[in-house]
């Protein structure tokens, strides 16, 4: 081969090589530039906060009931007066999954609402936690043991579904700020019956 084409033909060669390693530094360059936002610091650095249990519900308790589907054949209850927005971002809450025949299951929970995206591979995602649960006949709680942080989105399980209809009602468009704000948007999203005590229509809407 003569020497100006062998030349030519190494010039060739190198070519995407070095197109390559222009574009990796330009990578580098623009990685180094990001700045972490303040969604981003408080996924990756969520902190739970400790909060002593709420008291058992009395006698006489108000529940407010929530819609969950049409062939839910259980009662999803939750106590208003129970609701609060903990310091870690959280929402607190007593709910009481009771059966067709009026069992009553009661249980202290936390409801996490991740900021940005549900799918996000990074950071906490749309979580609950049960920390105690009710014994009716005591009137008093008995807390979980090594009660863990579970996702939602997973197996359509009756936990997960009962759950999801709370990331429903306050996980959707970020969370409400102040405990006010929490049940405002329970009664709009999640009541089976409006406040007037007719049915809602959620199940039309579906």
């Amino acid at each position: 081969m003569p020497r100006k084409y062998a030349a030519l033909f190494a010039l060739l060669l190198a070519a995407p090589f070095a197109q390559a390693e222009r574009f990796s530094l330009k990578d580098n360059e623009n990685s180094s530039r990001y700045v972490e936002t303040e969604a981003d610091i408080k996924r990756r650095t969520f902190t739970e906060a400790e909060e002593a249990l709420p008291p058992f519900p009395a006698e006489g308790t108000k529940w407010f009931e929530l819609y969950v589907s049409p062939t839910f054949d259980k009662h999803l209850l939750i106590s208003p007066d129970s609701i609060h927005a903990a310091e870690d971002g959280t929402v607190r809450y007593i709910l009481n999954l009771r059966s067709g025949k009026g069992i009553d299951n009661i249980s202290s929970e936390a409801l996490y609402c991740a900021p940005g995206s549900f799918s996000s591979r990074q950071g906490k995602k749309h979580s609950y936690k049960i920390y105690a649960y009710g014994d009716p006949v005591n009137k008093r709680w008995i807390k979980a043991r090594n009660p863990q942080w579970q996702e939602l989105g997973g197996a359509a399980t009756s936990n997960a579904a009962v759950r999801a209809v709370l990331h429903d009602v306050w996980c959707v468009d970020g969370i409400p700020s102040g405990d006010g704000a929490l049940l405002e948007q329970l009664n709009i999203r999640g009541g089976k019956y409006e406040t007037d005590g007719r049915r809602s229509d959620r199940e039309t809407k579906k």
